[in-house]
């Protein structure tokens, strides 16, 4: 007997921000000829980190049979853990005899805390929320359907922050350290001893702690952008994820910072912060004013077409936000221009003629 389930939210695209509400309905379908019996039907909203990697453990390789004539390789453990970070049941009706058809099995609302982290899909971990309708059924096993969700964090600075840090070498000075993605970070460096042989490098920090099969934490730096010039801009990538909050420990934590070295001395590192939103700053050297966060970008790939996005965020909720003016209007990617048929050509000249 097909039975299916259909996720409906109150708002197009399936981007949520901390602190938002979640609301919609589940609507339930039956197939075939005969009634479908069930003992209740709840919505869970779940949402967990994972993080998993594997490494070599030291010494000799170990032999599975001594005719063994393939590659021997160090045995390699597995580093695992994960944090549920909610995890709320709603039950929405009991016991039920679902005839053929289409039937409203009745709405549901979630609040989301503050303190979530971002939806995230990285090399050794990942940051995942869903929605996991649960259908129960006497002396049977239950049917479950889920719905995939993108929680954005929503971290704001009032402050710019600058900062400035030296040694008796070489000086590191940032107008302002709060930043979101997509912007230019200005730095200026000083060689106080004459020598212009400075590199300065804009990097992403991120650390996965595992507690199986005991407590270990694996960071992982990449540069994102690097300059050789004393004074310039290092580009902040657009799909750059939101920094992770810095009070708050998790199994993912996500951090950035400007450095400079010149082969000699310990480099310089000045932390900056990459939020939601930041205060506007009027410079010479910043060649971004506007700070915002693109609603239509995802930070993960769990995200459908950039465009189909695009299109359901049209709905009251979301293209009220999306129009105004701290936001850049987005252009929508196009395929080749069709020709009209002369069918279409001639519907328009009928309704300019008749029509009001």
């Amino acid at each position: 007997m097909p039975i299916n389930c259909a996720f409906y939210l109150s708002r197009g695209a399936d981007i949520y921000y901390t602190g938002e509400q979640i609301s919609g309905s589940l609507t339930v379908t039956v197939d075939g000829k005969k009634h479908f019996q069930l003992e209740g039907v709840g919505i869970t909203l779940h949402g967990v980190s994972s993080v998993h990697w594997r490494e070599s453990l030291h010494g000799p390789p170990e032999i599975e049979h001594n005719d063994s004539t393939g590659i021997l390789e160090n045995a390699k453990v597995d580093y695992k853990g994960t944090k549920v970070h909610i995890s709320q049941t709603k039950k929405l009706t009991s016991g039920l005899r679902l005839q053929p058809g289409i039937f409203q099995l009745g709405d549901f609302k979630f609040q989301l805390p503050e303190n979530l982290p971002a939806t995230c899909s990285l090399p050794f971990g990942k940051v995942q929320y869903m929605l996991k309708a649960v259908f129960e059924r006497r002396g049977k096993h239950n049917k479950c359907f889920q719905q995939r969700l993108v929680i954005r964090k929503s971290l704001e600075f009032s402050d710019l922050k600058p900062q400035i840090t030296e040694t008796s070498n070489i000086s590191l000075t940032l107008s302002r350290s709060v930043f979101v993605p997509g912007q230019n970070v200005s730095y200026e460096t000083n060689p106080k001893d004459g020598s212009s042989k400075l590199l300065t490098r804009l990097c992403k920090k991120i650390s996965y702690t595992c507690q199986k099969p005991s407590a270990k934490t694996k960071t992982v730096v990449q540069v994102l952008s690097e300059s050789l010039d004393l004074i310039s801009n290092l580009r902040l990538p657009l799909t750059a994820p939101i920094m992770s909050h810095p009070d708050l420990l998790e199994p993912i934590q996500i951090s950035y910072y400007i450095e400079t070295l010149n082969y000699l001395d310990p480099p310089l590192k000045l932390p900056i912060f990459v939020v939601t939103a930041a205060p506007l700053m009027y410079s010479p050297m910043e060649s971004s004013r506007l700070c915002f966060v693109n609603m239509a970008l995802s930070q993960s790939d769990l995200m459908k077409p950039i465009n189909q996005d695009l299109t359901q965020s049209l709905s009251p909720e979301i293209g009220s936000l999306a129009l105004t003016k701290h936001c850049e209007r987005i252009k929508l990617l196009k395929g080749p221009r069709r020709k009209k048929s002369y069918v279409q050509i001639a519907l328009r000249y009928f309704y300019k003629k008749v029509g009001p």
